[in-house]
């Protein structure tokens, strides 16, 4: 299984979430790395971690982080996660 297609599933991303997201090598980049932090942050707790994205974040005014990725916006997601 490649990373997008692990990222995909964990994530539960529909084909068009993971064009958007999965495609670029760049945008790839940055979701392998947000993929790692939540694994490291949530250490022995996939489920959360894999949960995460898709749940509502005051620091991102309510949206989840999901939709901020959606947005083009991985690198705010990055950093937040880095701050953690």
């Amino acid at each position: 299984m490649s990373e997008a297609d692990k990222i995909a599933t964990d994530w539960k991303l529909s084909d068009k979430e993971k064009r958007q997201l999965l495609v670029q090598r760049d945008k790839l980049n940055l979701a392998v790395s947000i993929h790692d932090s939540l694994h490291r942050i949530f250490e022995g707790d996939g489920e959360r971690a894999n949960a995460w994205p898709a749940k509502f974040n005051r620091y991102f005014s309510g949206r989840s982080a999901l939709e901020v990725m959606l947005d083009g916006n991985l690198m705010r997601v990055r950093q937040y996660l880095d701050g953690q």
